[in-house]
Parts: structure tokens; sequence; C-alpha cells
């Protein structure tokens, strides 16, 4: 039975895929009717508005464009939208499936690691979502698609290619600014396993035009805001890092310190589980306290912040360490439960969700660890000479655990969804390895 089936796979296992990707997206349209929207989805709608009108003038600094350029692409409509979105789900299907069959050289694993990854029901419902999540993890794939497929790890690739990454990644950052480090980890990585000029003028194809895009949208803040910043949020990230400590702001700061403690305080009685949130609640009152704007008050916090981590490195690290177990926590479904019309499937959904695959993630993120861990201790092993795809893949999953627990508290779990295809290809090659392995040895 299992070799008919390998044998049907190995056959037809780009079609049966592409079916299967396709169909449980439209089962999962028929019985969950409506588009999701989160608080962060209204900032994202309104610049698509102003995107649509080719104007930025006096854009309040809220959100970066990338995302938002999807929805003024739809026209707006969030209906076509999520269609785009679904489209990209099985666009990244297929991508993942790509990129491990040319790693793998195995037709049946990368099937198998393709059907896993759009099985999970987190990576379908942000398909449904007005969030940035769906469009980050197709970029994320893509980029390593492309990396793979025109082998830009190697020194004899043509120079177009690395301009053409260039632009995955600008359109990376413009849709997650966190993801602004995977030029400069390719540079990096790129540049060290080559090692010669010819390269290092490569590298820096990859990274002028994301750090130009950079450049042109905080500037962009600059002008209109008076900030040069990605998002004037970022000081409201910038203050969840100093939650727990916030207490020990100094004296000329007291209107800032009370209000926020008072808050924390409660909220850690009452409401434990909005403790990180505990920014918004102090944001809310402070700004009619202070008369400041928006703008001005995360700035304000940011400032305040930044004077704690430099006065409590310790407890900054403490911090930095906590958030960085939380980016390998289970991650939430993001569904509005009314939006489901079949109580029965709504009722399948959450059992599949919460009595199976939260806890394979959390098995695959541990995993990961675990054979991240080898893969370095190979690569240490080898002096430092063996540059792979998978000692790549590990630097930058790594990379980007660290860089958002340097900078946020709070929902760490989903900064790591982007990454999930990565870390799903990487565990199961890994797992295939051992099972090859141990079985030779019995034999």
């Amino acid at each position: 039975m299992i070799k008919k089936l390998n044998t049907f796979i190995a056959q037809h296992s780009l079609k049966t895929l592409l079916i299967y990707a396709i169909l449980i997206r439209v089962i999962l349209y028929v019985f969950y009717q409506g588009v999701t929207i989160y608080p962060d989805s209204e900032n994202y709608i309104d610049l698509a508005k102003y995107l649509s009108q080719f104007n930025l003038n006096n854009y309040t600094g809220e959100r970066t464009p990338g995302f938002p350029a999807l929805i003024a692409l739809a026209n707006n409509s969030l209906q076509l939208t999520i269609a785009i979105q679904l489209i990209l789900g099985v666009l990244s299907t297929y991508f993942i499936y790509s990129f491990s069959k040319q790693n793998t050289k195995n037709t049946i694993l990368a099937f198998w690691i393709a059907i896993t990854y759009t099985s999970f029901l987190h990576v379908l419902f942000f398909e449904f979502a007005i969030l940035t999540e769906a469009l980050s993890i197709f970029l994320v794939i893509l980029s390593f698609w492309y990396i793979q497929t025109f082998k830009l790890l190697e020194k004899n690739t043509s120079l177009k290619h690395y301009f053409i990454l260039s632009i995955i990644f600008s359109w990376m950052y413009f849709t997650r600014p966190m993801l602004i480090y995977f030029p400069l980890g390719f540079f990096i990585f790129y540049a060290v396993k080559q090692f010669s000029f010819k390269a290092l003028g490569k590298g820096i194809t990859i990274i002028v035009l994301p750090f130009l895009c950079y450049y042109a949208w905080n500037s962009l803040n600059k002008k209109n805001i008076g900030y040069f910043t990605n998002t004037y949020y970022l000081g409201i990230n910038i203050t969840q890092t100093a939650t727990p400590f916030f207490d020990k702001v100094p004296e000329q700061d007291a209107l800032y310190r009370d209000v926020f403690v008072k808050h924390r305080d409660s909220i850690v009685k009452h409401n434990p589980e909005k403790y990180p949130m505990t920014v918004w609640y102090a944001y809310n009152e402070l700004l009619a306290t202070t008369n400041l704007k928006p703008q001005d008050l995360t700035n304000e916090f940011a400032r305040i912040s930044k004077n704690l981590f430099k006065a409590h490195p310790d407890l900054y690290l403490k911090q930095v360490g906590k958030s960085w177990l939380l980016f390998w926590n289970t991650p939430r479904v993001f569904w509005n439960k009314p939006n489901f019309s079949s109580n029965y499937f709504k009722a399948a959904c959450v059992i599949v969700w919460s009595r199976l695959q939260q806890y394979v993630v959390l098995l695959f993120n541990i995993l990961f660890l675990i054979f991240a861990t080898t893969t370095i201790l190979q690569f240490f092993k080898t002096k430092c000479k063996v540059y792979t795809m998978h000692l790549f893949l590990v630097c930058i999953v790594l990379s980007g655990s660290l860089a958002q627990a340097i900078v946020t508290f709070g929902s760490n779990s989903r900064f790591s969804f982007p990454f999930f295809a990565l870390i799903v290809y990487f565990v199961l090659s890994k797992l295939n390895v051992l099972n090859r392995n141990y079985f030779s040895l019995k034999k």
C-alpha cells in the first residue's frame, strides 16, 4: 500500500499537491464566510487608501506600505485582497515544494513537506485576515526558493538575479520592517562564503535597494511626522519590552511612570493575559492627560524605555531572553469564530488546532532548535569552511528570533510565523536523514 502511494506521489506529486492546496482553501472559503479584521487591519486599510490616491502627504506613519500596496492593487476590496492571499497561499505551497525538492533531491519528501505546511490551520486562516502574515511568509519562501533555484550562494551566478532578489527583499522590508536584516544577512553569509571582490560587489547589489527603500520611507515619515522611523509604533514595541521594570523610571518622568505602573498592576490583578499590552492602556490615558500627538507620545515612550535599558541592562537582557523563548511558543489562530457558517465545521477546526496542530507546531520549533544546534556544531567541526543552504537557513531564522526579542515583548510567537515553512522543511528533511541513517545502520 505504501509503495503504491509513493509510486503515485512520485508520478503525480505536483498535480496532487496543487489540487490539495486549492481544494482545502475552497472548503475553508465555503465554511468560513467573511474577512477577518483585527485592530491592526484598520491601519493597513487606511494606508492603502493613501496609496490608491498616489499621495502620501500628511500620512501619519502607522505602517509601512508593502501589505497596503496589495490592498490598493485589489482596488481596496478586502474580498479581492483575500482572494489574492489565497492564491499566494497556493503559490507558497508550490515554492516550498520546489525548494524542498531541489535541496533534498527527493520528490516524495518534498511533497509531504509541502502538504504538511499547507495543512496547518494558522497558515490557512492568516490568508483570510487583513494582516501582513500571508504576504510575509510568501515573500520569505519566495526569497529562499529564488536563492536556491538560481544558485545565488554560488559565485558564478548572473548579477541580474541578485538585483531581482534585492527587489524581493525590498518588498519584504516594506511588508514586515523587522525583516530588513534579510539582505544584510545574505550579504554577510555570501561575502564570507565566497570571500572575493566580485562576491563583495554582488553582495552590495543585494543590500543597496532594500536600504534605499528603508531610507526613503523613514525620510518620508521624518517629513510627515517629524521622526525618522519605519513606523511610530516602534516606540510602543520598545516600551513593551520595558513593561516589567517600568516602575524604575526616574522621577523626571514620573507622570509616564505612574500612569503606566497603575495600569500594569491593575492588569496583573484582573486580566494578566493582557500584561504585554499594558502600554496601550497607558497610551490612551496619557494622550488625554499630556495633550501630545500620538507620534510624540510614542517617541517619549521610546526615549524613556531606551534610558531604562541603559540603566538596567540586566533587566533588559532578562526580558530579551523571555521574548526569545516566547518566539518559539505555540502561536494562536487568527480567526473570528462567528464567521463560520457551520458549527460542525467550526468545532472540527477548533478540535484539530487545540488538540493536535498547536502541539505539532511546538514540536517543530523544539526540533528546529535541536537540529539548528547540530548544524552549527557541524559547521565548527569543518573549521568554518562549509557554507550550506541549511546553515544559511539556520542563521536567518535564529537572527529573526533574536531581532524580534531585542525590540518587542508580546505576541512573540506571531513573529515566528514568516519562518514556519522553512522550519517545517528543515525539521522534516533532518528527520528523513536520521530515518535513512538509522535503517542503513540496522541493515
